[in-house]
């Protein structure tokens, strides 16, 4: 079985999305362990991420050991120490080991082989990788005697210098491809198609999956849009990053409420009961889950499925989410009704939101063959409305 296979068949089987995160940084340790050596430091190390995976082995889909916390913890052992962490997991739960590797030739075979071998190396099921190099530093990791395996390839991150270049615009390329995070998106399924080309496996599930920041609403729309709703999101940053789960679900879910992974780190190794927190976060990422599909329900009863909807309506809905003038959830209106969404236009407060606000409505009144004529002049003089 392939890695996004297992994937795929983890999630279904416990129905979760829930990626919990290893990441036994110093702060997480005993100041007297780190302090009196390698070994010390690793065995705390060691302790710190078993008692996590005891805890949240029936509620996540995977883990996501950071290799950076464990080579951290020194030379001789921490390597050995990632190492006795994987094989503490459940063999039923795929491991996504977080490297962000990204050269090319010998040195990335290299560096695959390091993470994938099963009796020298970390024996993980899928990786992280930077695709900046391009299709040559990324085919090592899943062609070959690799080809079972599965990397999420970074595409728009959760902090705020990936705009440096990953929100930049491209020159020469179609109205669908107009940052460098979309072609990213785009390319994770050619690719994808290239590994299964050149070393055929029995899974067809693509190879590649996609990491988009839950921080960036608008991204994980556009992403999903490039990438297709095969492929798998691991979306960091809901919690400590800020990011918000709902408008997260409804950018970046398929229209199975499936597709994203959402991990967690921090907020349940610093839980109390870490157990009950990873059952919290699932059960909070299904109600989100569930009130996409709703949502999709909703409009599907009412004749307006995902593919008709405009460019501009959908750039307006992922702005809206974006500023949280849109939220999903249960919501009790002043007729009684209850709404699986709400929307609050007094939160359209600044010049630039009022602005887009403004350019929405000019696109829905040039759209309607109600207010424009066939020459495309609209039929009326004044606009009036609060």
């Amino acid at each position: 079985m392939s890695f996004f296979q297992q994937i795929e068949s983890r999630s279904e089987s416990i129905n979760s999305l829930l990626c919990v995160g290893l990441d036994p940084h110093k702060a997480e340790l005993p100041s007297d362990a780190w302090e009196a050596g390698e070994k010390e430091r690793c065995e705390a190390a060691y302790q710190f991420c078993a008692r996590i995976i005891d805890a949240t082995s029936p509620h996540t889909v995977c883990y996501k050991p950071n290799a950076a916390f464990f080579e951290a913890l020194g030379a001789n052992l921490g390597n050995v120490t990632l190492r006795r962490v994987i094989d503490h997991i459940p063999a039923d739960i795929p491991v996504l080991l977080d490297v962000k590797r990204g050269d090319i030739g010998s040195t990335a075979a290299a560096y695959a082989e390091a993470c994938y071998d099963e009796k020298d190396g970390l024996n993980a099921g899928g990786v992280t990788l930077s695709p900046l190099m391009g299709w040559d530093s990324v085919q090592p990791f899943v062609t070959g005697k690799y080809a079972d395996k599965g990397a999420f390839i970074l595409c728009k991150t959760s902090n705020p210098g990936s705009n440096d270049l990953l929100a930049l615009s491209l020159r020469h390329q179609p109205q669908s491809q107009p940052t460098l995070f979309e072609k990213i998106a785009n390319l994770s399924q050619a690719w994808s198609t290239k590994a299964a080309t050149e070393s055929p496996s029995t899974s067809t599930h693509p190879r590649l999956g996609l990491v988009v920041g839950a921080t960036d609403p608008q991204a994980l729309s556009k992403a999903r849009q490039a990438a297709g709703p095969n492929v798998w999101i691991l979306a960091p940053g809901v919690g400590a990053q800020g990011g918000d789960l709902d408008a997260a679900c409804f950018a970046g879910l398929n229209e199975h409420g499936s597709g994203m992974l959402i991990p967690v780190s921090r907020g349940i190794s610093r839980a109390a009961d870490p157990a009950l927190e990873a059952k919290r976060l699932k059960e909070g990422i299904n109600e989100a889950r569930k009130n996409v599909l709703a949502a999709q329900s909703t409009r599907s009863e009412a004749g307006q499925d995902g593919g008709g909807i405009a460019r501009y309506q959908k750039e307006f809905l992922e702005f809206s989410l974006s500023e949280g003038v849109l939220k999903f959830g249960s919501f009790v209106l002043k007729s009684g009704r209850t709404s699986p969404y709400f929307f609050n236009a007094g939160l359209f407060s600044s010049g630039g939101a009022l602005h887009k606000l403004g350019k929405a409505y000019a696109a829905a009144i040039m759209a309607s063959d109600q207010l424009v004529d066939e020459n495309g002049k609209v039929i009326f003089d004044v606009v009036f409305g609060p």
